[in-house]
């Protein structure tokens, strides 16, 4: 029994620190050129870090800079969204100062899911820690962001049309989509329901993405209001494996109230972001709602 037990207190350890070990990278701009990604400290033993790249994550190659030490720079995987990995063995040290060579990525200018390396700090006469920096490379990211974001506000304008008839789709669009995202990362993994993140609403008609990281699998979510009624507008999911999916919710949620259970196409998935747009109910103490995603 005690044997079980400590099995069982090692299983949750290691589960613990994979987690704590995912180290969440939000890229906001989209500009054309190089952008930092990360930068870590490095210890002199044999480390190894796993980085979740989120936000703008579209990259067609990367490089590493070091300053107050060199390192050994071994080995290097890449995850793409569409599930597959580059595997690159660099096994090169790099000097202080300087920095690796520009490591094409697979494809071109492609999504990117997250970043493992290994690496370690060399012996050096003050004992310093190496500091390392990543980079990505956007290349044609500028013409990306001027059509994908006429593209998506034009997209969801036809999709609010077609459901309203003759209404208005510009009543329902969605905001300025360079809104900066939050991100919630998801620690626990057990059964049953938590909260992915929650929101004060305005009474302007709003949008919030939220990027998922973690223990990022669920089957179904629903929203919980406090303080005010919201009017959940639309909602869309999207997926680690690339594809998304669009809820036309349109329902008011009274102050206290839960949304329907909303279930995931598919199951229990990975889920990559949400995006939703609601606004508080106008009421008598001029209150804003709280919002809840669980």
């Amino acid at each position: 029994m005690k044997k079980t037990t400590l099995i069982l207190l090692i299983a949750i350890a290691t589960s613990i620190g994979k987690l704590i070990a995912q180290i969440p990278a939000i890229v906001v701009s989209d500009k054309a050129g190089w952008h930092k990604i990360s930068e870590r400290k490095v210890d002199f033993k044999g480390d190894r870090d796993e980085i979740l790249v989120a936000g703008a994550d579209r990259f067609s190659a990367i490089k590493f800079k070091v300053t107050e030490a060199p390192i050994d720079l071994q080995d290097l995987e890449v995850f793409y969204e569409s599930g597959d990995k580059q595997v690159i063995q660099v096994r090169t040290p790099i000097l202080v100062g300087n920095e690796s060579r520009v490591i094409d990525l697979n494809g071109g200018e492609r999504s990117l899911k997250k970043i493992i390396f290994m690496y370690k700090t060399l012996a050096n006469q003050k004992d310093k820690k190496a500091h390392v920096e990543i980079w990505g490379m956007k290349t044609n990211a500028k013409d990306n962001a001027s059509t994908n974001g006429k593209d998506s506000q034009s997209t969801y304008a036809k999709n609010s049309a077609s459901t309203k008839g003759n209404a208005s789709a510009s009543t329902n669009a969605i905001p300025d989509p360079a809104v900066v995202p939050s991100i919630a990362i998801m620690t626990s993994d057990k059964a049953g329901w938590h909260k992915i993140g929650e929101r004060k609403v305005d009474f302007s008609t709003d949008r919030d993405e939220i990027l998922v990281v973690g223990a990022d699998r669920f089957s179904a979510i629903k929203f919980k209001v406090n303080e005010a009624a919201i009017d959940l507008q639309d909602l869309e999911v999207y997926y680690e494996t690339g594809d998304k999916q669009i809820i036309q919710v349109r329902t008011p949620l009274q102050l206290g109230n839960e949304s329907r259970v909303i279930d995931l196409n598919g199951g229990e998935r990975s889920l990559k972001k949400i995006i939703f747009v609601y606004k508080t109910v106008g009421n008598q103490k001029d209150k804003k709602a709280q919002v809840e995603i669980w």
